[in-house]
């Protein structure tokens, strides 16, 4: 594995790593995101060339999302029967972990073989948010084109955490270019649906079965968008918690397809949002191409949103000393011609 690291600007390294087949996957430690994925000169994922544009364009491109990934309702977390306010950033709703979150930091690294890992210390009261609080995150990329993250964080308060990779997805290597064509598969038979336009979950489970939510065997992006769905149609697309049917490291959950590129999805985690940037017409510009409505389509593992709500998605709370541990991992594979 061929290893190079960079100045990324704004006190910031760009570590690139190359496997034996010329495949290329970097990532920075502003955030620690993963900036861009190659192969055979189609950068796949979307991400901007140095850090101070995604400090003032985008900072969740690529990132890791935490304290808490998604929206808290109204920005009030519940640890110990006490509710806590959270800045609020997003209308009344906390996003992604409040203003100037992991997105934004400037995290520890170290090089180790095939991989970079992360290290980042969020103080007690961070955002609001009790403890300290130390997250690493690894970032591995092997000889086969597999990409493992793994997470770890031990707070010394009882606290709450759920954290994810907001990396979006164009397997065409174009922002400009939307992903109509592509080809998605989840295996979920639920999905969670969202209330209104303020995209929090509504508090209920829904059955996929006869909606264009069922993806199981998998269906074109493009039909999805032409959907009259209710849902779909609420937020242009998809930016909705699946909830999967057998999380495992040793089996597929989803997979993207487009041309003769796959990629593949295995989590230990509960629940993928998959979010198809439902931009419409922003002009943000992702390596000089303007981005198109539905340019991109993240996979979050996570325990979804709205737990609070609906304890069956699962528990987010972290007690004092206790290992939080996860993994996702993103398998590139190219079909021969």
């Amino acid at each position: 594995m061929k290893i190079e690291t960079n100045d990324f600007g704004a006190g910031t390294v760009l570590i690139r790593l190359t496997n034996k087949s010329g495949q290329s996957i970097a990532f920075s430690n502003l955030g620690a995101r993963v900036v861009d994925w190659n192969i055979d000169g189609r950068q796949i994922v979307l991400g901007f060339d140095s850090a101070q544009e995604y400090l003032d364009k985008d900072a969740y491109p690529g990132a890791t999302i935490g304290r808490t990934a998604g929206r808290v309702t109204n920005g009030i977390i519940h640890v110990d029967g006490q509710d806590i306010q959270l800045p609020q950033n997003e209308g009344e709703q906390t996003l992604h972990g409040g203003p100037k979150s992991f997105e934004t930091k400037v995290w520890d690294y170290e090089i180790i073989d095939d991989a970079v890992k992360f290290t980042l210390t969020s103080p007690d009261g961070d955002n609001g948010y009790p403890g300290n609080l130390k997250v690493t995150v690894i970032h591995r990329f092997d000889e086969a084109g597999d990409w493992t993250i793994e997470y770890e964080a031990i707070s010394d308060k009882d606290t709450v955490f759920n954290p994810t990779g907001h990396v979006y997805f164009n397997l065409a290597g174009d922002a400009s270019q939307p992903i109509d064509d592509h080809q998605l598969k989840i295996s979920a038979s639920r999905f969670v649906p969202l209330k209104d336009k303020t995209e929090l979950v509504r508090g209920d489970i829904v059955d996929v079965t006869g909606t264009d939510f069922d993806l199981r065997e998998g269906l074109s992006l493009k039909q999805v968008f032409a959907s009259d769905d209710a849902q779909i149609q609420l937020v242009d697309g998809f930016d909705h918690p699946f909830l999967l049917d057998a999380p495992s490291l040793s089996t597929e959950q989803a997979s993207l397809s487009y041309e003769d590129l796959t990629i593949s999805v295995k989590t230990d985690q509960p629940a993928l949002v998959i979010f198809t940037a439902n931009f419409g017409d922003i002009p943000t510009e992702f390596r000089g191409k303007k981005i198109a409505n539905h340019g991109g389509i993240t996979f979050e593992s996570q325990v979804s949103p709205g737990s609070e709500l609906i304890p069956e998605l699962g528990d987010i709370s972290l007690r004092a000393g206790e290992l939080y541990q996860s993994q996702t991992i993103y398998s590139l594979r190219k079909q021969e011609k």
